[in-house]
């Protein structure tokens, strides 16, 4: 019989304990080994479906996984780094170094885009890297990284990517096209759940930039964020002000994007929060679609992304689906632990 898979899941927001869900149903031999936030871990051998689920309730509450009983500072994490282990980053974490986990043979599978999207110097191994995967980092469980690497593998050659790549910026866009104010449109996206706590987190282009440049990268090209230009769907006069404050003077951009949605549709357009990625670069705003096209018929939260290659050329190969969802971004990560628990 096979062992059982080790797992350590990193982050234990939304899209964590929506895995752990997903693994209890999924058939899966494993054992969760440890479970941690920045705030610390919890490590066992492995750890009791008790334990499991009083860190959730914990996490669920808005707590640490520090108050826990026996939780152990995060710097004792690596302890439990071991050949074979699979560790889960389903965080936010700015600036997580993975190179312990690497050295001491562990398999890694990504949900947070912040380790592959850093300094290229810093990013170069995790991509191409066979006991590492990362499919949920674009396009929740849409297979656009996999369906990259397969091509890539084969010898073909990726000349230029274009998507819709942010589910939260889709349904501004939607809401905009509808005729609904860009205050409104941003309330409700952020009511619905699409935006982080601070939408200017989504609004300022980051997120998307993020993703290109992991399909930049996984396509085989070794870009910067310097590289891309971003258009943010805000001004300056909504930078550094509180959340609360943001909300409140949103209204001050209505007129603006009323104008430019009624500017593109007198041109038979549509808007539409577009990444166009290339081996030199790329450009990440709004720009006008026919509204007949398939980008055009877009709507909420889809992705769309064309891949031109030395195959797919006049005609691209297109993958559109849902690109946000607490679900479907944790049926990526478990897709992924699946795929490296047989290799």
């Amino acid at each position: 019989m096979q062992k059982p898979i080790k797992i350590i899941i990193f982050g234990l927001g939304k899209v964590g304990r929506e895995l752990l869900f997903q693994l209890q149903n999924s058939g899966l031999n494993y054992q969760i080994i440890a479970l941690a936030d920045h705030s610390g871990c919890l490590t066992g051998h492995p750890l009791t479906t008790d334990q499991i689920a009083i860190a959730v309730q914990t996490k669920t509450t808005g707590q640490a996984i520090a108050i826990l009983a026996g939780s152990l500072p995060l710097e004792r994490l690596p302890d439990s780094f071991a050949q074979d282990n699979l560790i889960v980053d389903t965080s936010a974490v700015r600036d997580p170094d993975w190179s312990v986990a690497l050295h001491r043979g562990s398999k890694l599978v990504f949900a947070n885009k912040n380790a592959l999207s850093s300094s290229w110097q810093k990013a170069t191994v995790l991509f191409n890297h066979p006991e590492i995967r990362y499919e949920a980092t674009v396009g929740a469980g849409l297979p656009v990284i996999n369906t990259l690497r397969t091509m890539t593998a084969s010898g073909d050659q990726i000349l230029r990517i274009e998507g819709v790549m942010s589910g939260t910026l889709g349904f501004l866009c939607s809401r905009l096209e509808a005729g609904t104010p860009y205050s409104q449109a941003v309330l409700e996206a952020s009511e619905a759940g699409y935006t982080e706590p601070d939408p200017r987190d989504d609004l300022s282009g980051f997120d998307v930039l993020r993703k290109a440049l992991i399909l930049a990268r996984t396509s085989g090209w070794e870009l910067e964020q310097d590289d891309f230009s971003i258009q943010p769907l805000y001004d300056e006069r909504l930078v550094g002000i509180p959340v609360a404050e943001f909300f409140q003077r949103t209204s001050s951009l209505d007129h603006t994007y009323a104008q430019e949605v009624k500017a593109a549709a007198q041109e038979g357009m549509v808007l539409r929060y577009l990444a166009t990625i290339s081996p030199q670069g790329g450009r990440i705003g709004l720009k006008g679609v026919e509204r007949n096209s398939a980008l055009g018929a877009l709507q909420g939260p889809g992705n769309y992304f064309a891949i031109y290659s030395q195959y797919y050329n006049e005609i691209p190969l297109v993958i559109a689906g849902p690109g946000a969802g607490i679900a479907v971004t944790a049926n990526g990560v478990l897709n992924d632990i699946i795929a490296l628990s047989s290799v």
